[in-house]
């Protein structure tokens, strides 16, 4: 018989998006400093494929690979995303929750701890295993239906040209209607999963792919103030995880030449792993507007976007754009950047307000958009809509960033609440309490 005092912990996301797999490794990591005195935690990372697998092993993680086995290249690029529907067919669907299923069978762990990856929420809950999940904000209808989006979204035709106080006006007009949006069902999945034993026939919520029985929020609770009391007891809003500053992590020596030349401002552009060539080389072609600023730009080419010649063609040979695909220690680069340009991903939104540097971005998906709006209502950047997200748009945000001293005062006092909070330290109390609990 298995030992009381012994807990094995399966993480399964999609490891493909750097968001989600670097929070994976954050909770982990903290469960396992947190560990009661004499209790055996075993953790084991279960992936489907990722570039980023090293950043698990290189934190004393073990990785167990399961079908089916994908290059990793992105979540959007590997399950075929067809908006509305997040996989491209019944059976690309269908071969992750039986790859997952598979994979827990054999592993038979007491504990899954998964994101917005519902494979293995799925197959953990046709098996009876208790689930964790963390995701960037609180998916349930009292959340979306009462305040959580704080603009129409953008992939909304037509009524996303209305001016901003008339768009807000008409997203808490409209937000119980907004449940009814075809993203909120997923068809594919539904089928998929019934073919897999998932007792329930039709499409699946939106609310019920990513449900555990305990859900970590991690963001600022005030940015959900307004309706957290409304939240069941099973979502705890934990704090922003992000990666933080370690002595051991250095920028190379010419970004940070870079970066502080001439003491012209500094500009950090980074799409994450999730964004597209064409918003990343839009926002390439904003500084090559004027060469007349001084401005000292390092741009970050992710492999899971374009290649790193395709960026530097759209940089031309402009002295002051310094494009890489090189590793970059998030919150080093961050603290030295006078405006970060970005595409929403939470990660780079908290790491940002950490460091009390605004933001200029462009949201592809609602979660994106809302973290953005978060930033900007808060006084602290920037959200330039989709179809506005154009050179000239994006010239106009930075220099007006950059010439208003408020834009930089405001994402202090937001650093400010980021400090004031542990999401890493709280996070992995909560599942102790939970573990122990059960």
């Amino acid at each position: 018989m298995k030992p009381t005092n012994s807990t094995h912990l399966v993480v399964s996301v999609a490891f493909q998006d750097a968001g989600d797999a670097t929070r994976a490794i954050h909770l982990a990591s903290a469960l396992r400093e947190n560990c009661p005195v004499g209790h055996d935690l075993k953790v084991t990372f279960l992936s489907n494929g990722s570039k980023l697998e090293h950043l698990i092993t290189n934190a004393g993680f073990p990785i167990v690979h399961c079908q089916p086995h994908v290059k990793g290249q992105s979540v959007a690029h590997d399950l075929g995303w067809d908006f509305p529907e997040f996989f491209g067919s019944e059976k690309i669907a269908r071969d992750f929750i039986e790859g997952q299923l598979a994979a827990l069978r054999e592993l038979r762990p007491d504990v899954v701890l998964h994101g917005m990856w519902a494979p293995a929420s799925l197959a953990a809950r046709m098996l009876g295993i208790h689930t964790i999940s963390f995701l960037p904000l609180p998916v349930h209808p009292a959340a979306f239906g009462k305040g959580l989006i704080r603009d129409l979204p953008d992939m909304m035709p037509g009524l996303t040209h209305l001016p901003r106080p008339m768009r807000q006006w008409l997203a808490g007009w409209s937000s119980g209607l907004m449940l009814n949006a075809p993203i909120f069902r997923q068809h594919r999945l539904g089928a998929a999963a019934a073919a897999c034993g998932w007792g329930n026939k039709g499409p699946i919520s939106l609310f019920d792919m990513a449900k555990a029985d305990l859900n970590l929020v991690n963001d600022l609770p005030m940015f959900h103030a307004d309706y957290s009391h409304r939240l069941p007891d099973d979502i705890v809003i934990s704090g922003p995880l992000f990666s933080r500053a370690r002595e051991t992590d250095k920028l190379d020596p010419d970004i940070v030449a870079h970066m502080r030349n001439d003491g012209g401002p500094a500009i950090l552009v980074t799409m994450g792993s999730s964004g597209t060539k064409d918003f990343l080389f839009e926002a390439i072609r904003a500084f090559t507007l004027n060469r007349e600023d001084n401005w000292n730009v390092v741009i970050l080419a992710s492999h899971s976007i374009c290649s790193l010649d395709e960026a530097r063609a759209v940089a031309g040979d402009d002295f002051r754009l310094l494009v890489t695909d090189r590793f970059i220690p998030a919150p080093a680069a961050h603290a030295l950047a006078d405006v970060v340009v970005s595409h929403g991903g939470q990660g780079t939104v908290q790491t940002a307000m950490n460091a009390g540097t605004p933001i200029v971005g462009v949201a592809l998906q609602i979660e994106q958009q809302t973290n953005l709006d978060n930033v900007m209502n808060a006084g602290a950047g920037i959200r330039v809509q989709r179809f506005n997200w154009k050179g000239p748009a994006i010239y106009k945000a930075i220099r007006k960033v950059l010439a208003d001293p408020n834009y930089t005062a405001r994402a202090t006092a937001l650093a400010e609440k980021v400090w004031a909070m542990d999401g890493a330290q709280i996070a992995a109390d909560t599942m102790w309490n939970f573990i122990q609990k059960r």
